[in-house]
């Protein structure tokens, strides 16, 4: 089965072949309209393999049975013989992509392969003429090992072509992107009426059709929405966090803040550093929001400041935050304020709260939990996709 000199690089290149032409063929408004993470992570978990794992603390097997097996006399000139012995296969679960294994890694052995996989399992078969554990024991071991070796080199290669498809269909994903809007360009200069026929067009009452909003939207030409540019984004993400940090290190001065009054010590930070640009309790969207930085009469990052008291919180305060946004890739943050003795545990039910809310679509940077977590969440039924930046505060309670 395995071993049989294709090698798993033209595998995962054909992989990847799939996922580009799948690209090619998606409609241009879902191009143009979808968020690049998504639609990039959609493209990967459809089309690139998964990792292979075997669960070795799960094993089952089959009753021991009767068989009869070959014994080879080597006194009578090698005749062979059916001879009675007891067989049975032990089982081991093994999830991922494991048509991996049918090809050869980048490392590989020449020696002989041990054990199969069917059916989600890793099969050892043992058939002797006198069958005890300690045979069977050794017989388990030597599929293990040689198992293992070779999951391990086919996960090394996936781990390390993944990143350049990736950033394979990534590229041509911007770059259809950016085709589409030139051509889109192109059309609206021209003022010229598309007519798919070069025969002359019979003459036509002078009649105006009524044309569906829904036809007349799909008909319009697309004009990208205002949107925050990545780098301010950051930025103001980079200069919360600076001030998040400043405030954890004086843990006594937002010991007994409220939400309100910590809210304003990070407005004050932010309108120092962004020159006024940014304002506290401004109404946009269905609600007043916590920050709110506006940019030539446009809302390009919206925030909400939460003091941690339970998931219930999280679920609250994201329903409370996209029910503000209101154009389509926002850039948007979570600021949660922690009081409790045990942050470390909070900060991971934090982002569990983040991940169980019914708008969520994916974590996009998980590195570092206790700092911040970046997510793509879903604004509304029409599929609107926003940066959500998580960052927890953690503050010393105030009966400490």
């Amino acid at each position: 089965m395995w071993g049989t000199g294709r090698r798993l690089d033209d595998y995962l290149r054909g992989r990847l072949k799939r996922a580009l032409d799948e690209l090619a063929r998606i409609e241009p408004d879902v191009i143009l309209s979808e968020n690049t993470d998504v639609l990039v992570a959609a493209l990967l978990g459809k089309h690139m393999p998964a990792e292979i794992s075997v669960d070795w603390g799960d094993a089952t097997r089959t009753p021991v049975t009767e068989v009869t097996t070959q014994f080879n006399d080597q006194f009578e000139r090698d005749r062979v013989y059916d001879v009675p012995a007891s067989r049975v296969v032990i089982r081991f679960p093994i999830s991922g992509t494991t048509e991996m294994l049918d090809y050869q890694a980048s490392h590989f052995s020449i020696a002989g392969t041990y054990g199969k996989v069917s059916k989600g399992n890793v099969e050892v078969e043992v058939i002797e003429r006198t069958l005890d554990a300690a045979t069977i024991q050794s017989r388990v071991d030597r599929v293990r090992q040689d198992i293992e070796q070779r999951v391990g080199w086919a996960n090394a290669d996936l781990d390390s072509f993944r990143a350049t498809a990736e950033q394979t269909i990534r590229n041509a994903y911007l770059a259809r992107k950016e085709r589409i809007l030139n051509d889109r360009a192109v059309e609206e200069s021209l003022g010229i009426p598309v007519r798919a026929s070069t025969m002359p067009r019979p003459p036509v009452p002078a009649r105006r059709k009524q044309v569906t909003l829904q036809v007349r939207n799909a008909q319009a030409a697309f004009v990208p929405e205002p949107v925050l540019d990545e780098a301010i984004y950051q930025d103001v993400l980079q200069t919360v966090r600076a001030w998040a940090n400043s405030l954890e290190r004086t843990p006594g001065t937002g010991a007994k803040l409220g939400e309100e009054e910590l809210r304003d010590l990070l407005l004050g930070n932010l309108n120092s550093y962004w020159e006024g640009a940014a304002g506290g309790e401004l109404f946009n969207g269905s609600g007043k929001t916590d920050i709110l930085i506006r940019n030539h009469d446009r809302n390009v990052f919206i925030a909400e400041c939460k003091i941690w008291d339970g998931p219930k919180v999280v679920a609250d305060a994201l329903d409370q935050l996209l029910g503000y946004l209101v154009w389509r890739d926002s850039k948007a943050a979570l600021i949660m304020f922690i009081r409790t003795k045990n942050p470390a545990t909070t900060i991971e039910k934090l982002h569990s709260a983040v991940e169980a809310h019914p708008r969520y679509v994916l974590t996009k940077d998980a590195s570092n939990p206790s700092s911040r977590v970046d997510y793509i969440v879903t604004a509304d039924d029409e599929g609107r996709r926003v940066l959500l930046a998580v960052i927890p505060v953690v503050l010393r309670p105030a009966d400490v």
